[in-house]
C-alpha cells in the first residue's frame, strides 16, 4: 500500500506550483509594450473565471458532504459487524436434554458414550499427528483476527473523516482567491485593466494556468481521501 499523501504536503507542493506560475506570468507580461488582452476579451475572461470558481466551490462542498456521508456509512457498517460478532460470542449454549429414566435408555446411552469416546480418542490422535507435522496449522484465531481487521479499518475511516476538511481547504482556498480577483478586476476591464496591462496580463495568464494546478490538486485530494481504502487489510 502506498503511503497516504498528507494535506500539508499537498498544500506545500501546489503552493510552490502557483508561485512559479505567477512568477513566470509576471516576467512574461513585463516585456509586452501594448495590452495583450483587449477589454472585451478581458471582461469575458474574468466573467468566465468567476462563474467557474463559483461552480467549483459549490461542487467542492457537495463532494465533501458526499465523501463524509460515505465514511459515516462505512463506519456504521463496521460497527454493525463488530456488534454482531459480540452478540454471537455471547449466545448461550443449548440446554442439555433431560436424562432418560428407564434402564434401557441408560444402557443404550452408555454404549453410545463408549463408542463416542473411542471416536474422539481416534480423532484426537490424528489431530496431534497432523499438528506435529505442521505446527502452525492450528495457531490462528480467526475471530480475533477479524476483530483486529475491523477495528483497524474503523480507525482509518474515522481518521480520514476527521482530516476531510484539511484536504479540501486547499482547493477551496485557491478557487476562492480566483473568484475574488476576478470579481475585483471585472468592473475595471475597460479602464484599469487596459491602463495597467502588464498587471492584467500577468493575472489572466496566472489564473489560466492555475486552473491546471487546481484540477490536479482536487484529483490528488480525492485520491488521498478514498484511494486504496481497503488495501490495508489484505496483506499476504
Amino acid at each position: 500500500m502506498a503511503k497516504r499523501i498528507r494535506p500539508a504536503v499537498l498544500g506545500a507542493g501546489f503552493g510552490i506550483y502557483f508561485l512559479v506560475v505567477g512568477a513566470i506570468a509576471w516576467q512574461f507580461a513585463q516585456g509586452l509594450p501594448n495590452p495583450w488582452f483587449e477589454k472585451d476579451i478581458t471582461r469575458w475572461v474574468y466573467m468566465t473565471d468567476m462563474l467557474v470558481a463559483a461552480v467549483f466551490l459549490v461542487g467542492l462542498g457537495g463532494l465533501g458532504l458526499s465523501i463524509r456521508s460515505s465514511f459515516s456509512r462505512q463506519i456504521r457498517e463496521v460497527d454493525a459487524r463488530l456488534g454482531s460478532m459480540v452478540r454471537q460470542s455471547d449466545v448461550l449454549p443449548p440446554p442439555l436434554a433431560e436424562a432418560a429414566t428407564t434402564r434401557d435408555t441408560v444402557d443404550r446411552d452408555i454404549d453410545e458414550l463408549l463408542e463416542s469416546l473411542s471416536e474422539v480418542e481416534a480423532t484426537a490422535t490424528r489431530e496431534v499427528q497432523a499438528m506435529d507435522s505442521n505446527p502452525q496449522s492450528g495457531s490462528t484465531s480467526y475471530g480475533d483476527e477479524d476483530d483486529t481487521k475491523l477495528g483497524s479499518r474503523r480507525q482509518r475511516l474515522i481518521a480520514r473523516r476527521k482530516f476531510l476538511g484539511r484536504y479540501l481547504i486547499g482547493p477551496g482556498l485557491v478557487a476562492g482567491v480566483i473568484l475574488g480577483i476576478s470579481g475585483m478586476m471585472l468592473p475595471g476591464a475597460d479602464g484599469f485593466a487596459q491602463y495597467n496591462h502588464h498587471f492584467n496580463t500577468a493575472l489572466i495568464l496566472g489564473i489560466g494556468y492555475a486552473w491546471i494546478g487546481v484540477g490536479w490538486y482536487i484529483a490528488l485530494t480525492v485520491f488521498a481521501l478514498v484511494g486504496g481504502r481497503d488495501s490495508g487489510g489484505r496483506k499476504k
